[in-house]
């Protein structure tokens, strides 16, 4: 294995994540329910006002100068000053028509009642963040109708609807998903703190939903984790108001090896930061492997730089701004050497060590690692490298652990260090974050191929010997 922690003699060039599944509690059905006045209650209206277990009210950290808006804001306001009677400053509490008269700098930013409820949520979160103090905490519940409780509605083809959910301006904001997106494109980086289960429906009817999420390749553990929260609690920081950008046309073409369509469109054809720079977008439908789809698009691709991604990541606005900026920093004598990840494994030298680098949001969790200079290992949801590249991506490999590989390469053989640069995406995976087979044949692909490496860092697990021989023997 080269000695990466002392002097190196190369030029230093200028886990699919794992996060956790979200476990929400069963939420046993009431043996009696009373409706009054012939009509039951509406499930927002039952959380109006804040309690002290509130999960949103509890997760706010305690602030300087708080904001509460919406039409519910005054109570939640005096809830906050309950719960946190020694904080210090003030706390405001708006309509979301009013956030424009505001002219304080807010430490803490609430909104009770979810993005629907505002009456334009894309600038009311572009004025939110006029008024947010540097580390600002914006604290929302966001309202969840992608559950088998919802599902069912549209089954029994009777949309008829008590709590409001059909019935809200913009249903197309009712899904954690859509909110986290609507948050990037805002500039505000989401993370997920809390949730409340959602309604419980019969086993019988759950057993043939997971059947149907298995036709679309959704393991079972991830339809449970999308479908069980009713209502989700989260907390988005800025992270790139400062990140330099360069507009005009796109210095990158975009690959998509595809094998859902639906995927594509939702996530990569949707972005605002391709829209934003008119970033072509090449889809590669069954492609064998990544390299495949590399050789079948490269005559479709007529500028210098290639952005190879899942079809499942989302680029937010300002994604394809900041990475023309990027790009055009690189020296064009060094362009056909440069491989770019967004997440993945770097060189520490300072503190001898391997660490992850970069930036992503993952379906639910935020992970913020920060840029490296000196990669070994890149994740596969997307890199940058240039038309003409001297990088080649590895058939051998399948759809796993190819970017790894081109590390290790450029590392042993072109003598370049790849780099992890910090950009917002979001990676809107349906994975339910275990390894597999494929993943193992290709770990000992890798292996092999770079038997003088040593240990393998990646960011789903180190790829050694013991790594090796736990997969031989769970296959015996």
């Amino acid at each position: 294995m080269p000695c990466l922690f002392g002097r190196w003699r190369l030029p230093c060039h200028g886990d699919h994540v794992g996060m956790h599944p979200i476990r929400v509690a069963d939420a046993a059905a009431p043996a009696l329910v009373l409706i009054s006045g012939g009509r039951a209650t509406p499930a927002r209206a039952q959380a109006i006002d804040p309690s002290s277990t509130d999960p949103l009210l509890v997760s706010l950290p305690a602030a300087g100068h708080a904001l509460f808006v919406g039409d519910a804001a005054d109570r939640w306001a005096a809830a906050y000053r309950r719960l946190h009677p020694s904080a210090r400053g003030s706390v405001v509490h708006v309509g979301s028509a009013e956030i424009d008269t505001l002219r304080d700098a807010f430490d803490l930013i609430v909104l009770p009642d979810g993005l629907a409820a505002l009456d334009d949520p894309a600038a009311a979160l572009d004025a939110l963040a006029r008024v947010a103090a540097p580390e600002a905490t914006l604290a929302l519940e966001q309202t969840h109708h992608a559950t088998l409780d919802m599902l069912q509605r549209w089954v029994e083809a009777d949309l008829t609807d008590d709590d409001g959910a059909l019935a809200a301006p913009r249903l197309a904001l009712g899904s954690l998903a859509s909110g986290y997106k609507a948050l990037l494109d805002a500039g505000w980086m989401p993370t997920l703190v809390a949730s409340r289960p959602a309604l419980p429906v019969a086993t019988g009817f759950e057993t043939t939903a997971l059947a149907m999420a298995a036709s679309l390749g959704i393991p079972p553990t991830t339809a449970r984790r999308q479908w069980g929260g009713r209502s989700h609690v989260v907390h988005a920081q800025r992270g790139f108001d400062d990140a330099p950008a360069a507009t005009g046309p796109s210095r990158f073409t975009v690959l998509v090896p595809t094998t859902r369509d639906r995927q594509l469109r939702a996530n990569v054809e949707a972005s605002p930061g391709l829209r934003e720079v008119d970033a072509r977008i090449v889809s590669v439908r069954r492609a064998a492997t990544p390299a495949a789809a590399m050789a079948i698009a490269a005559p479709h691709v007529d500028v210098d730089w290639v952005l190879l991604t899942h079809q499942d990541v989302y680029f937010p606005r300002g994604f394809g701004h900041r990475l023309n900026a990027l790009l055009a920093q690189i020296p064009a004598a060094e362009r056909t050497r440069t491989l770019i990840g967004f997440a993945g494994v770097g060189v520490d030298r300072e503190r001898q060590a391997m660490v992850k680098a970069g930036f992503v949001i993952d379906r639910t969790s935020r992970a913020d690692w920060g840029a490296n200079q000196q990669a070994v290992s890149i994740d596969e949801l997307a890199i940058v490298l240039a038309r003409d590249s001297v990088h080649r991506i590895d058939p051998a490999l399948g759809w796993h652990l190819w970017a790894t590989d081109l590390c290790l390469t450029a590392i042993t053989q072109h003598g370049v260090f790849p780099r992890i640069v910090r950009l917002p995406l979001f990676h809107n995976s349906t994975t339910d974050h275990t390894l597999p087979e494929a993943f193992h044949a290709s770990a000992a692909t890798l292996a092999a191929k770079h038997p003088a490496w040593g240990p393998i860092h990646t960011l789903c697990g180190v790829i050694d010997d013991q790594f090796l021989a736990r997969r031989r023997s769970a296959a015996e």
